[in-house]
Formats: C-alpha cells, sequence, structure tokens
C-alpha cells in the first residue's frame, strides 16, 4: 500500500472551512490546537487515500490495511492470515507497551522511551500489542522485516496520538529472528525509542537498544566523563583565546 506522502493544500482549506474539529466526537476545548489540527490531518489522509487500497475495505476512517480515528493508526493488522512457514499459531501473546518521555530518565542521551525494550516470543506466535502514550505528542510502535506478502513494506505499526492507546494484532513467521522495533516519528527513535522483539532463539541483539544492549559509537561526552568534559572545556577555551591573539599580534607586528 502506498501512503500519499501530502496532502492537497486545496483539500486542508476546503476542509477547514467545511469541518469543525472542536464539534467532533471526543473532544473538548480544553485539547492542544495543534493536536486537533494533527488528527484532522490524519482524518484527511484517510480520506485522501480512500479507492487506492483495493479489496473493498475503504470505509469510514478506514483505507485497506490502514485504519484511522481520533485516537491514531494500526497499519497492517493480521489476526487470522498464517505466514506460510506456520502450521498453526503456537501462542497468544498479550503485550503492553507505554511511551513517554519519564522512560527516557535512567538511560543518558535520551528524551523519548518505551517502558520495556524487549520482549521475547514463540516462533508462529499471534501478538496482540497495546500501546499507550503518556506524552502529548505523537509516538509509534513499529516492527519492520516482517515479511512482505502479509505486512506491506515488510511492517507492523501502531502509532497513538497524545494521552490514547491503540492495539493491534499480528503474526510472526516461524524463523529464529530479531525484529526492530521503533518510533518513526523524526528523531524519536535516535532519541531513546528502540526497541527488539526477539522471536525463538533470535539472529542477535540490535545495537543501542537502552538497558539491553550497548551502542556501535557511544557517546564519549554523556555521563560518567566530567573530567573529559573539562579538560574538553580547557581546550575550546584556550584555542578561542589564542587565535584572536595571534591575529592581533601579526597585525600589530605588520602595522
Amino acid at each position: 500500500m502506498k501512503i500519499k506522502q501530502a496532502l492537497n493544500p486545496l483539500a486542508l482549506v476546503t476542509a477547514s472551512i467545511m469541518v469543525n474539529p472542536w464539534s467532533q466526537p471526543g473532544v473538548n476545548a480544553e485539547q492542544n490546537p495543534f493536536q486537533l489540527e494533527e488528527i484532522e490531518n490524519n482524518r484527511l489522509l484517510a480520506s485522501d487515500n480512500e479507492g487506492m487500497c483495493g479489496e473493498g475495505r475503504c470505509g469510514e476512517g478506514a483505507c485497506g490495511n490502514m485504519t484511522l480515528d481520533m485516537e491514531g493508526m494500526v497499519m497492517n493488522e493480521n489476526r487470522d492470515e498464517l505466514p506460510l512457514d506456520c502450521r498453526g499459531i503456537s501462542e497468544d501473546v498479550e503485550i503492553s507497551v507505554s511511551a513517554g518521555k519519564k522512560y527516557a530518565e535512567p538511560y543518558p542521551d535520551t528524551a523519548f522511551g518505551f517502558d520495556q525494550h524487549q520482549w521475547n516470543v514463540k516462533p508462529c506466535s499471534r501478538i496482540t500489542v497495546t500501546y499507550t502514550n503518556e506524552d502529548n505528542v505523537r509516538h509509534q510502535w513499529m516492527v519492520h522485516g516482517l515479511p512482505s506478502y502479509l505486512y506491506p513494506q515488510s511492517m507492523f505499526h501502531l502509532e497513538a496520538n497524545g494521552g490514547y492507546s491503540k492495539t493491534g494484532t499480528f503474526i510472526v513467521p516461524s524463523d529464529d529472528k530479531t525484529y526492530l522495533v521503533h518510533c518513526d516519528m523524526a528523531a524519536h527513535m535516535e532519541k531513546g525509542m528502540k526497541a527488539q522483539l526477539v522471536v525463538g532463539k533470535g539472529s542477535g541483539d540490535i545495537p543501542a537498544i537502552p538497558g539491553v544492549t550497548a551502542a556501535r559509537n557511544p557517546n564519549l561526552y554523556g555521563k560518567g566523563n566530567g573530567i573529559l568534559n573539562w579538560l574538553l572545556g580547557i581546550a575550546i577555551g584556550v584555542i578561542s583565546f589564542a587565535v584572536p591573539v595571534k591575529y592581533l599580534a601579526r597585525k600589530q607586528s605588520a602595522l
């Protein structure tokens, strides 16, 4: 499924005239107007892609494998169709994940986080994820590397608007594999929203999972490097002072 990257500006203007977001169910005047605009854009995105999804599944707030509402989005949900290498469901697993700034506090150089960073399941498991966003900005829980014949773009994707929860289900194949889980909002993964889903024995750890694995290129200027930071500050100060002094000395001698 291809999603259009940008909305028609004329459609946005028309929608802003015809649709009063303050009158929509579940919305009140105390909510952030920018969040309401974001929610309305999601609603327009679903409408804008209507007719592109096939299978006759487009309807109110839905487009093929993607379902949008005031609380967020579920993409590529799969409750029943087995991967080709699975004879049946090995187990049903329920996962509850919370996301927010407070979960970044234990980890240096992060700003956002999940309350868990690793999940272990059996091959051919059916996994139901309830994702709760405790911040005021959007967060996502996205799994990459799933079979593309079942999951368009090889991913399963939950997105929750600030203060909401979304629930979705997917089925993993039979191979031992470690899947990347992250938030795809700009810079959120780099700032801590990264985890791994280990199926069976897994296929090796993913680097830089907070509290689980070390980074390939650790930050030398984080916590625990106070002396290094102090020395670096002195060096920068000396250079900053020496360069203009040397320049002035040369200029003076030329006169």
